[in-house]
């Protein structure tokens, strides 16, 4: 893969991550404000917690899935060349044979 494809891929996911933080918080923040205005009480303080506990876990679910999905990459593409080094392996020991029987 070229360093051009993987630049914009860690743009994107730098993006996603922000974005998926930032929504739940400004989310709780506003309800709370709506709440305490509402109701003259303290919601925004607990609903800003809760809003960076979410933002944290789409963050986590995010990175982890991109991390796995690397890896599952990583391991197909060892699997593939391992098993081009094995079939080159056998064509060339075929190969051999075919010639020592031949002479």
């Amino acid at each position: 893969m070229s360093s051009k494809n993987s630049e914009f891929r860690n743009i994107i996911l730098i993006t996603q991550v922000g974005i998926s933080v930032m929504v739940p918080v400004f989310l709780c923040v506003a309800l709370g404000v709506w709440l305490d205005n509402r109701f003259d009480s303290w919601f925004t303080v607990p609903l800003l917690a809760l809003g960076i506990a979410a933002g944290a876990r789409n963050a986590y679910v995010l990175v982890m899935n991109v991390v796995r999905n690397e890896e599952r990459q990583r391991r197909k593409h060892l699997e593939d060349e391992i098993m081009r080094k094995v079939d080159r392996a056998n064509h060339k020991n075929s190969y051999d044979r075919e010639n020592k029987r031949i002479k």
